[in-house]
Parts: structure tokens; C-alpha cells; sequence
């Protein structure tokens, strides 16, 4: 496992790539893909509080895995923070 933090165009850029590869199996596929999305459904909920953005999806990189990705611009998350979710 890899992770990427990065700050950049007033945003954190956050990165994790992982070894599991992509199934080839449609069935399989999309059994994996819907348990990854309920594992980030808390994670989601808070990138899109903060007006961000999020997803996975096959890495780049060479030997395979999965890249799951989050934006959280500076603004959005510091609204967040204020307006008291965080304490929630």
C-alpha cells in the first residue's frame, strides 16, 4: 500500500494505491467495486461536505492495483471544521 498526500491549487490531494487488482469477471468487478464503495461511504460523506471530490479506479502505475483518490479544497473542509460536523 501507498499513500499520497500532496497540497496543491489550494487543495489536499490525497492518493492511496494499493496492489488489488481490477477483476476481469464483470460479476466479480462489480461486487468488489460496491464493497469498496460502502468501506468509503463515511469518507465520501465528509469529501463531499467539504465541496470535494473522490473515486478509485485502476492505478497507473506499473504492476496494477487500485488508486482510490480524494480532493478536499481548503475552503470547503475549513467550513466544515467551523460549522461543528467534525465534533458530530
Amino acid at each position: 500500500m501507498y499513500v499520497r498526500l500532496r497540497y496543491r491549487e489550494d487543495a489536499l490531494r490525497v492518493v492511496l494505491y494499493d496492489a488489488h487488482p481490477h477483476h476481469t469477471h464483470p460479476r466479480l468487478a462489480a461486487a468488489c467495486d460496491a464493497r469498496r464503495r460502502s468501506t468509503l461511504r463515511l469518507p465520501a460523506c465528509v469529501v463531499r461536505a467539504c465541496g470535494g471530490d473522490w473515486g478509485f479506479g485502476d492505478a497507473r502505475e506499473p504492476g496494477g492495483g487500485t488508486r482510490t483518490w480524494a480532493v478536499l479544497p481548503r475552503e470547503g473542509t475549513r467550513a466544515y471544521l467551523v460549522g461543528g460536523h467534525a465534533k458530530e
